[in-house]
Protein backbone atom coordinates (compact mmCIF):
# COMPACT_ATOMS: atom_id res chain seq x y z
CA UNK A 1 0.00 0.00 0.00
CA UNK A 2 2.38 2.53 0.90
CA UNK A 3 4.57 1.59 -1.89
CA UNK A 4 1.80 1.92 -4.22
CA UNK A 5 0.98 5.27 -3.23
CA UNK A 6 4.62 6.37 -2.82
CA UNK A 7 4.68 6.75 0.63
CA UNK A 8 7.14 5.53 3.37
CA UNK A 9 7.08 5.27 7.52
CA UNK A 10 9.32 7.88 7.29
CA UNK A 11 7.55 10.61 5.10
CA UNK A 12 7.25 14.03 6.21
CA UNK A 13 4.93 16.37 6.99
CA UNK A 14 3.15 17.04 3.91
CA UNK A 15 2.51 12.73 3.24
CA UNK A 16 1.14 12.99 6.22
CA UNK A 17 -1.39 15.22 6.02
CA UNK A 18 -2.84 13.58 2.41
CA UNK A 19 -2.79 10.14 4.38
CA UNK A 20 -5.52 11.69 7.27
CA UNK A 21 -7.37 13.54 4.10
CA UNK A 22 -7.98 10.23 2.59
CA UNK A 23 -9.13 8.38 5.78
CA UNK A 24 -11.21 11.04 7.33
CA UNK A 25 -13.38 11.15 3.46
CA UNK A 26 -13.54 7.08 3.38
CA UNK A 27 -14.91 7.46 7.06
CA UNK A 28 -18.01 10.03 5.73
CA UNK A 29 -18.33 7.96 3.19
CA UNK A 30 -18.94 4.85 5.12
CA UNK A 31 -21.60 7.02 7.36
CA UNK A 32 -23.65 8.19 4.51
CA UNK A 33 -24.07 4.98 3.46
CA UNK A 34 -25.65 3.90 6.40
CA UNK A 35 -28.11 6.96 6.74
CA UNK A 36 -29.99 6.36 3.16
CA UNK A 37 -29.97 2.42 4.36
CA UNK A 38 -31.94 3.14 7.47
CA UNK A 39 -34.24 5.60 5.67
CA UNK A 40 -35.05 2.62 3.64
CA UNK A 41 -36.06 0.61 6.37
CA UNK A 42 -38.72 3.15 7.34
CA UNK A 43 -40.30 3.56 3.62
CA UNK A 44 -42.42 0.61 3.80
CA UNK A 45 -44.24 1.96 6.91
CA UNK A 46 -44.31 5.61 5.30
CA UNK A 47 -48.41 4.84 4.73
CA UNK A 48 -48.77 3.46 8.50
CA UNK A 49 -46.84 6.65 9.78
CA UNK A 50 -49.36 9.18 7.85
CA UNK A 51 -52.26 7.48 9.19
CA UNK A 52 -50.85 7.76 13.02
CA UNK A 53 -50.02 11.73 12.12
CA UNK A 54 -53.60 11.76 12.21
CA UNK A 55 -54.43 10.66 15.46
CA UNK A 56 -54.68 13.51 18.15
CA UNK A 57 -51.63 14.36 19.90
CA UNK A 58 -49.26 11.78 17.86
CA UNK A 59 -45.56 13.21 18.26
CA UNK A 60 -42.32 11.82 16.08
CA UNK A 61 -41.41 10.37 20.04
CA UNK A 62 -44.34 8.31 20.04
CA UNK A 63 -44.26 6.95 16.46
CA UNK A 64 -40.65 5.96 17.34
CA UNK A 65 -41.87 3.74 20.10
CA UNK A 66 -44.49 2.22 17.98
CA UNK A 67 -41.73 1.21 15.60
CA UNK A 68 -39.88 -0.33 18.03
CA UNK A 69 -43.41 -2.46 19.13
CA UNK A 70 -43.22 -3.34 15.65
CA UNK A 71 -39.38 -4.44 15.91
CA UNK A 72 -38.10 -1.94 13.87
CA UNK A 73 -34.81 -1.22 15.79
CA UNK A 74 -33.80 2.72 14.88
CA UNK A 75 -32.38 5.92 16.59
CA UNK A 76 -35.02 8.26 17.18
CA UNK A 77 -32.89 10.65 14.85
CA UNK A 78 -33.62 8.36 12.09
CA UNK A 79 -37.49 8.64 12.55
CA UNK A 80 -36.89 12.21 12.85
CA UNK A 81 -34.90 12.27 9.87
CA UNK A 82 -37.88 10.42 7.91
CA UNK A 83 -40.28 12.49 9.08
CA UNK A 84 -38.43 15.67 8.09
CA UNK A 85 -37.31 13.89 4.08
CA UNK A 86 -40.42 11.62 3.30
CA UNK A 87 -43.55 13.01 5.74
CA UNK A 88 -43.70 16.35 6.48
CA UNK A 89 -44.02 17.92 2.80
CA UNK A 90 -47.51 16.33 2.79
CA UNK A 91 -48.50 17.28 6.41
CA UNK A 92 -46.72 20.19 7.43
CA UNK A 93 -47.83 23.62 8.02
CA UNK A 94 -46.16 26.76 7.33
CA UNK A 95 -46.50 29.07 10.30
CA UNK A 96 -45.37 32.90 10.86
CA UNK A 97 -43.87 33.43 14.48
CA UNK A 98 -45.68 36.74 16.22
CA UNK A 99 -44.15 38.45 18.83
CA UNK A 100 -46.15 41.21 20.94
CA UNK A 101 -44.05 44.54 22.11
CA UNK A 102 -44.75 45.02 26.01
CA UNK A 103 -47.94 45.44 27.79
CA UNK A 104 -49.83 44.39 24.47
CA UNK A 105 -51.09 40.91 25.48
CA UNK A 106 -51.58 38.24 27.70
CA UNK A 107 -52.50 34.63 27.06
CA UNK A 108 -54.76 32.75 29.19
CA UNK A 109 -55.84 29.19 29.66
CA UNK A 110 -57.33 26.65 32.17
CA UNK A 111 -56.77 23.03 32.24
CA UNK A 112 -57.60 20.25 34.47
CA UNK A 113 -55.19 18.59 36.94
CA UNK A 114 -55.32 16.29 40.24
CA UNK A 115 -53.31 17.28 42.77
CA UNK A 116 -52.73 15.92 46.42
CA UNK A 117 -54.18 18.28 49.19
CA UNK A 118 -53.53 16.82 52.56
CA UNK A 119 -54.39 13.02 52.31
CA UNK A 120 -56.69 13.11 49.55
CA UNK A 121 -56.15 13.64 45.70
CA UNK A 122 -58.48 16.33 44.19
CA UNK A 123 -59.31 17.06 40.88
CA UNK A 124 -58.76 21.21 40.65
CA UNK A 125 -58.73 23.76 37.87
CA UNK A 126 -55.85 25.57 37.03
CA UNK A 127 -55.82 29.14 35.67
CA UNK A 128 -52.97 30.13 33.47
CA UNK A 129 -52.23 33.66 32.28
CA UNK A 130 -48.91 34.38 30.64
CA UNK A 131 -48.11 38.02 29.39
CA UNK A 132 -46.43 37.33 25.76
CA UNK A 133 -43.66 39.36 25.84
CA UNK A 134 -42.18 38.85 28.99
CA UNK A 135 -43.37 34.98 29.47
CA UNK A 136 -44.47 36.28 32.93
CA UNK A 137 -47.04 34.26 34.14
CA UNK A 138 -50.06 34.38 36.73
CA UNK A 139 -51.09 30.58 38.09
CA UNK A 140 -53.87 29.98 40.76
CA UNK A 141 -55.69 26.96 41.25
CA UNK A 142 -59.59 26.65 41.84
CA UNK A 143 -62.51 24.45 42.38
CA UNK A 144 -64.80 25.35 39.82
CA UNK A 145 -64.90 27.01 36.13
CA UNK A 146 -68.09 29.25 36.69
CA UNK A 147 -67.96 33.09 35.89
CA UNK A 148 -67.54 34.15 39.32
CA UNK A 149 -64.61 32.67 39.55
CA UNK A 150 -62.87 33.06 35.91
CA UNK A 151 -63.50 37.01 36.59
CA UNK A 152 -61.68 36.23 40.33
CA UNK A 153 -58.91 35.17 38.34
CA UNK A 154 -58.92 38.14 35.81
CA UNK A 155 -58.99 40.46 38.72
CA UNK A 156 -56.18 38.82 41.10
CA UNK A 157 -53.98 38.17 37.66
CA UNK A 158 -54.40 41.45 36.96
CA UNK A 159 -53.44 42.78 40.66
CA UNK A 160 -50.53 39.94 40.39
CA UNK A 161 -49.07 42.16 37.74
CA UNK A 162 -49.53 45.46 38.48
CA UNK A 163 -50.86 46.59 35.65
CA UNK A 164 -53.81 45.42 32.49
CA UNK A 165 -52.83 44.36 29.32
CA UNK A 166 -54.33 46.10 26.55
CA UNK A 167 -55.45 42.61 24.70
CA UNK A 168 -56.48 39.65 26.48
CA UNK A 169 -56.29 36.22 23.97
CA UNK A 170 -58.13 33.45 25.21
CA UNK A 171 -59.61 30.13 24.18
CA UNK A 172 -62.47 30.72 22.06
CA UNK A 173 -65.96 29.55 23.54
CA UNK A 174 -66.49 26.34 21.51
CA UNK A 175 -63.37 24.98 22.82
CA UNK A 176 -65.22 24.29 26.31
CA UNK A 177 -62.66 26.00 28.31
CA UNK A 178 -65.27 27.27 30.77
CA UNK A 179 -68.80 27.13 29.35
CA UNK A 180 -70.31 27.42 25.81
CA UNK A 181 -71.33 31.30 26.40
CA UNK A 182 -68.58 32.54 28.53
CA UNK A 183 -66.07 34.42 26.19
CA UNK A 184 -68.93 36.09 24.26
CA UNK A 185 -69.32 40.12 25.45
CA UNK A 186 -72.70 39.89 23.50
CA UNK A 187 -74.27 36.91 25.44
CA UNK A 188 -72.33 37.35 28.73
CA UNK A 189 -72.73 40.45 29.70
CA UNK A 190 -70.27 40.07 32.96
CA UNK A 191 -67.00 39.49 31.49
CA UNK A 192 -67.67 42.28 29.02
CA UNK A 193 -68.35 44.20 32.27
CA UNK A 194 -65.32 43.56 33.48
CA UNK A 195 -63.43 44.23 29.72
CA UNK A 196 -64.63 48.01 29.86
CA UNK A 197 -64.29 48.13 33.26
CA UNK A 198 -60.43 47.16 32.75
CA UNK A 199 -59.76 48.69 29.40
CA UNK A 200 -58.62 45.52 27.78
CA UNK A 201 -60.21 44.01 24.24
CA UNK A 202 -60.79 40.32 24.52
CA UNK A 203 -59.23 38.68 21.31
CA UNK A 204 -60.77 34.68 21.37
CA UNK A 205 -58.46 32.62 19.62
CA UNK A 206 -60.18 29.92 16.91
CA UNK A 207 -61.50 27.02 17.58
CA UNK A 208 -59.14 23.85 17.65
CA UNK A 209 -56.21 26.57 16.98
CA UNK A 210 -53.65 25.80 19.99
CA UNK A 211 -50.77 27.44 18.25
CA UNK A 212 -52.58 30.89 18.24
CA UNK A 213 -51.81 30.81 22.15
CA UNK A 214 -48.61 28.97 21.85
CA UNK A 215 -47.15 31.60 24.63
CA UNK A 216 -49.72 29.55 27.45
CA UNK A 217 -50.98 26.15 25.60
CA UNK A 218 -47.87 24.78 26.98
CA UNK A 219 -47.72 26.26 30.44
CA UNK A 220 -50.61 23.88 31.82
CA UNK A 221 -48.64 20.69 31.41
CA UNK A 222 -45.38 22.67 32.74
CA UNK A 223 -47.29 23.34 35.97
CA UNK A 224 -48.49 19.80 36.27
CA UNK A 225 -44.75 18.64 35.74
CA UNK A 226 -43.51 21.05 38.04
CA UNK A 227 -45.96 22.46 40.67
CA UNK A 228 -48.08 19.31 40.95
CA UNK A 229 -46.04 15.83 40.25
CA UNK A 230 -44.57 14.25 43.68
CA UNK A 231 -45.76 17.37 45.89
CA UNK A 232 -48.45 17.16 49.12
CA UNK A 233 -49.98 20.71 49.67
CA UNK A 234 -51.74 21.23 53.38
CA UNK A 235 -54.47 23.01 51.58
CA UNK A 236 -55.66 24.88 48.30
CA UNK A 237 -54.52 28.56 49.97
CA UNK A 238 -50.77 26.54 50.58
CA UNK A 239 -50.76 25.20 46.99
CA UNK A 240 -51.94 28.78 45.61
CA UNK A 241 -49.37 30.67 48.09
CA UNK A 242 -46.20 28.38 46.91
CA UNK A 243 -48.02 28.52 43.02
CA UNK A 244 -47.34 32.49 42.88
CA UNK A 245 -43.97 32.13 44.54
CA UNK A 246 -43.25 29.25 42.23
CA UNK A 247 -44.07 32.50 39.15
CA UNK A 248 -41.54 34.33 40.91
CA UNK A 249 -38.76 33.26 42.51
CA UNK A 250 -38.45 29.68 40.61
CA UNK A 251 -39.88 29.40 37.09
CA UNK A 252 -39.20 33.46 36.52
CA UNK A 253 -36.15 33.46 37.49
CA UNK A 254 -34.72 30.30 34.93
CA UNK A 255 -33.66 32.07 31.16
CA UNK A 256 -36.23 31.04 28.85
CA UNK A 257 -35.29 29.37 25.45
CA UNK A 258 -36.87 31.67 23.18
CA UNK A 259 -35.98 35.23 24.93
CA UNK A 260 -32.68 34.22 26.53
CA UNK A 261 -33.70 36.31 29.74
CA UNK A 262 -35.57 35.29 33.01
CA UNK A 263 -39.00 36.46 32.84
CA UNK A 264 -39.06 38.12 35.67
CA UNK A 265 -36.33 40.05 34.93
CA UNK A 266 -37.76 40.97 31.04
CA UNK A 267 -41.13 41.88 32.92
CA UNK A 268 -39.92 43.97 35.48
CA UNK A 269 -36.91 46.08 33.09
CA UNK A 270 -38.99 46.26 30.12
CA UNK A 271 -42.60 44.95 30.15
CA UNK A 272 -44.31 46.24 33.69
CA UNK A 273 -43.99 49.94 32.76
CA UNK A 274 -45.90 49.23 29.68
CA UNK A 275 -49.32 47.78 31.41
CA UNK A 276 -52.12 49.82 31.86
CA UNK A 277 -52.91 50.96 35.31
CA UNK A 278 -55.19 49.25 37.38
CA UNK A 279 -58.61 51.38 37.86
CA UNK A 280 -58.71 53.23 40.71
CA UNK A 281 -62.42 51.28 41.82
CA UNK A 282 -63.14 47.80 42.62
CA UNK A 283 -64.82 46.05 39.88
CA UNK A 284 -68.07 45.16 40.99
CA UNK A 285 -69.25 41.52 39.93
CA UNK A 286 -72.59 41.74 39.00
CA UNK A 287 -74.66 39.03 37.76
CA UNK A 288 -76.48 38.79 34.79
CA UNK A 289 -79.59 36.70 33.53
CA UNK A 290 -82.09 36.43 30.67
CA UNK A 291 -85.84 36.19 31.83
CA UNK A 292 -89.11 36.42 29.98
CA UNK A 293 -92.05 39.24 31.25
CA UNK A 294 -94.54 36.95 32.56
CA UNK A 295 -98.85 38.18 31.84
CA UNK A 296 -99.10 39.00 35.60
CA UNK A 297 -95.94 41.85 34.64
CA UNK A 298 -93.21 40.47 36.64
CA UNK A 299 -90.00 38.64 35.56
CA UNK A 300 -88.44 35.58 38.18
CA UNK A 301 -84.70 36.54 38.51
CA UNK A 302 -82.92 33.95 41.37
CA UNK A 303 -86.34 33.09 42.33
CA UNK A 304 -87.59 36.53 43.17
CA UNK A 305 -90.59 38.95 40.95
CA UNK A 306 -89.36 41.97 40.15
CA UNK A 307 -92.21 44.16 37.78
CA UNK A 308 -92.44 46.24 34.70
CA UNK A 309 -95.26 48.41 32.21
CA UNK A 310 -97.44 46.41 30.16
CA UNK A 311 -95.34 47.19 27.19
CA UNK A 312 -92.76 44.55 27.66
CA UNK A 313 -95.13 41.89 28.60
CA UNK A 314 -94.33 38.61 26.67
CA UNK A 315 -90.71 39.74 25.94
CA UNK A 316 -87.63 38.49 26.42
CA UNK A 317 -85.55 41.00 28.49
CA UNK A 318 -81.79 41.04 30.54
CA UNK A 319 -81.66 41.27 34.50
CA UNK A 320 -78.47 42.88 35.62
CA UNK A 321 -78.12 42.30 39.71
CA UNK A 322 -75.84 43.69 41.89
CA UNK A 323 -75.71 43.63 45.57
CA UNK A 324 -78.31 46.11 45.88
CA UNK A 325 -80.12 47.04 42.81
CA UNK A 326 -81.83 44.93 39.93
CA UNK A 327 -81.94 46.54 36.30
CA UNK A 328 -83.64 45.06 33.76
CA UNK A 329 -82.46 45.89 30.03
CA UNK A 330 -84.42 45.60 27.11
CA UNK A 331 -82.62 45.84 23.85
CA UNK A 332 -79.64 47.20 25.71
CA UNK A 333 -82.24 49.94 27.29
CA UNK A 334 -82.30 50.24 30.79
CA UNK A 335 -86.18 49.79 31.39
CA UNK A 336 -86.79 49.15 34.99
CA UNK A 337 -84.59 49.51 38.04
CA UNK A 338 -85.86 47.54 41.77
CA UNK A 339 -83.92 47.37 45.15
CA UNK A 340 -82.64 43.93 44.81
CA UNK A 341 -84.68 41.06 46.80
CA UNK A 342 -82.87 39.84 50.10
CA UNK A 343 -84.90 36.64 50.43
CA UNK A 344 -86.14 34.22 47.78
CA UNK A 345 -90.13 34.06 47.05
CA UNK A 346 -89.79 38.59 47.59
CA UNK A 347 -92.01 40.49 44.80
CA UNK A 348 -90.91 43.89 44.27
CA UNK A 349 -93.86 45.11 42.35
CA UNK A 350 -94.22 49.16 41.20
CA UNK A 351 -98.45 49.35 40.62
CA UNK A 352 -97.28 51.87 37.88
CA UNK A 353 -96.33 49.34 35.86
CA UNK A 354 -100.30 48.63 35.25
CA UNK A 355 -102.50 49.88 33.37
CA UNK A 356 -105.21 52.32 34.80
CA UNK A 357 -107.78 50.04 33.71
CA UNK A 358 -106.13 47.19 35.22
CA UNK A 359 -105.28 49.11 38.63
CA UNK A 360 -108.86 50.08 39.34
CA UNK A 361 -109.70 46.51 38.88
CA UNK A 362 -106.82 44.96 40.91
CA UNK A 363 -107.88 47.64 43.74
CA UNK A 364 -111.57 46.77 44.17
CA UNK A 365 -111.34 43.37 43.72
CA UNK A 366 -109.26 42.16 46.99
CA UNK A 367 -112.87 44.03 48.82
CA UNK A 368 -115.19 41.82 46.49
CA UNK A 369 -113.08 38.84 48.28
CA UNK A 370 -113.04 40.03 51.74
CA UNK A 371 -117.13 40.48 50.81
CA UNK A 372 -117.24 36.69 49.45
CA UNK A 373 -115.56 35.48 52.39
CA UNK A 374 -117.78 36.98 55.19
CA UNK A 375 -120.48 35.36 53.46
CA UNK A 376 -118.79 31.59 53.85
CA UNK A 377 -118.06 31.96 57.58
CA UNK A 378 -115.98 34.21 59.95
CA UNK A 379 -112.63 32.73 60.30
CA UNK A 380 -112.80 32.39 56.57
CA UNK A 381 -112.90 35.99 56.53
CA UNK A 382 -110.27 36.85 59.13
CA UNK A 383 -107.82 34.14 56.60
CA UNK A 384 -108.23 36.26 54.07
CA UNK A 385 -107.86 39.60 55.97
CA UNK A 386 -105.13 38.39 57.05
CA UNK A 387 -103.40 37.65 53.37
CA UNK A 388 -104.69 40.59 52.16
CA UNK A 389 -102.90 43.12 54.62
CA UNK A 390 -99.82 42.34 54.06
CA UNK A 391 -99.97 43.52 49.70
CA UNK A 392 -103.76 43.29 48.12
CA UNK A 393 -102.41 42.67 44.64
CA UNK A 394 -100.07 40.68 45.29
CA UNK A 395 -101.76 37.85 47.41
CA UNK A 396 -104.99 38.52 45.33
CA UNK A 397 -104.31 34.85 43.70
CA UNK A 398 -103.98 33.62 47.19
CA UNK A 399 -107.02 34.53 48.71
CA UNK A 400 -109.18 33.57 45.45
CA UNK A 401 -107.50 29.97 45.83
CA UNK A 402 -108.60 30.18 49.32
CA UNK A 403 -112.16 31.30 48.71
CA UNK A 404 -112.40 27.84 46.07
CA UNK A 405 -111.88 25.45 48.53
CA UNK A 406 -115.53 26.25 49.44
CA UNK A 407 -117.27 24.51 46.25
CA UNK A 408 -114.65 21.12 46.87
CA UNK A 409 -115.15 21.12 50.86
CA UNK A 410 -117.95 23.00 51.54
CA UNK A 411 -117.92 26.10 53.89
CA UNK A 412 -118.24 24.45 57.21
CA UNK A 413 -115.16 22.65 56.69
CA UNK A 414 -113.26 25.27 55.59
CA UNK A 415 -114.35 27.72 58.00
CA UNK A 416 -113.38 25.00 61.42
CA UNK A 417 -110.15 24.50 59.25
CA UNK A 418 -109.52 28.66 58.94
CA UNK A 419 -109.94 28.80 62.69
CA UNK A 420 -107.76 25.90 63.14
CA UNK A 421 -104.54 27.18 60.90
CA UNK A 422 -104.95 30.82 62.13
CA UNK A 423 -104.63 29.44 65.87
CA UNK A 424 -101.29 29.00 65.00
CA UNK A 425 -100.67 32.11 63.11
CA UNK A 426 -100.72 30.39 59.53
CA UNK A 427 -102.37 31.65 56.02
CA UNK A 428 -100.33 28.98 53.64
CA UNK A 429 -102.57 27.76 51.18
CA UNK A 430 -100.68 24.87 51.01
CA UNK A 431 -100.88 23.77 54.74
CA UNK A 432 -105.16 24.72 54.31
CA UNK A 433 -105.65 22.31 51.77
CA UNK A 434 -103.90 19.73 53.31
CA UNK A 435 -105.48 20.03 56.85
CA UNK A 436 -109.23 19.83 54.76
CA UNK A 437 -107.70 16.72 52.96
CA UNK A 438 -106.56 14.59 56.16
CA UNK A 439 -108.88 16.43 58.32
CA UNK A 440 -108.33 18.84 61.74
CA UNK A 441 -107.07 16.38 64.84
CA UNK A 442 -109.52 14.99 67.43
CA UNK A 443 -107.55 16.35 70.41
CA UNK A 444 -108.07 19.91 68.65
CA UNK A 445 -111.38 22.25 70.40
CA UNK A 446 -112.07 25.20 69.10
CA UNK A 447 -111.14 28.20 71.38
CA UNK A 448 -114.16 29.39 73.63
CA UNK A 449 -114.65 32.92 75.38
CA UNK A 450 -113.91 32.11 78.85
CA UNK A 451 -116.92 32.33 81.05
CA UNK A 452 -117.17 35.34 82.92
CA UNK A 453 -116.90 35.32 87.02
CA UNK A 454 -120.15 35.50 89.23
CA UNK A 455 -120.73 39.05 90.72
CA UNK A 456 -120.45 39.40 94.26
CA UNK A 457 -123.11 41.03 96.35
CA UNK A 458 -120.73 43.93 96.76
CA UNK A 459 -120.48 44.21 92.60
CA UNK A 460 -124.24 44.36 92.45
CA UNK A 461 -124.61 47.35 94.03
CA UNK A 462 -122.86 49.20 91.13
CA UNK A 463 -125.19 48.02 88.59
CA UNK A 464 -128.10 50.97 87.60
CA UNK A 465 -130.23 50.52 85.12
CA UNK A 466 -129.70 52.44 81.28
CA UNK A 467 -132.43 55.20 82.03
CA UNK A 468 -129.98 55.82 85.32
CA UNK A 469 -127.30 57.80 82.55
CA UNK A 470 -130.10 59.60 80.95
CA UNK A 471 -129.86 62.73 82.37
CA UNK A 472 -125.89 62.36 83.18
CA UNK A 473 -123.91 65.92 82.02
CA UNK A 474 -120.36 65.93 81.43
CA UNK A 475 -118.57 68.63 83.22
CA UNK A 476 -116.50 70.96 81.40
Amino acid sequence: LARSHGLSRGGDDAQRAQVLAALRTDSRQVAGAEAPLRQQLLEPHAEQIRNWLQEPDMTAKQIWRLLAEQGLTLSYASVKRFLRSHIAPVTAKVTVRLETPPGQQVQVDFGLTRVRVGERVQSLWVFVMTLSYSRHRFVRFVQRQDLATWIDCHIRAFEFFGGVPRTVLLDNLKAGVVRPDLYDPTVNRAYGELERHYGFTVDPARVASPKEKGKVERQVPVVRQQLVAGRRYDDLADLNHKALVWCREQVGQVEHGTTCEPPMVRFEQQEKGALQPLPAQPFERPTWGEAKVHPDHHVVFERSYYSLPSRFVGRTVWVRATRHLVEIYCDDELVKTHPRAIRRGTWRTDTNDYPDAAKAFLFAHPQFCRKKAAEIGPNVARMVTEILSGHAIRNLRKAQGVLRLADKYGPDRLDEACDYLLHFGATELRRLTRVLEQGIPPSWQPAQEPPSAPLTEQGKGFLHPPDSFAALEVSQ
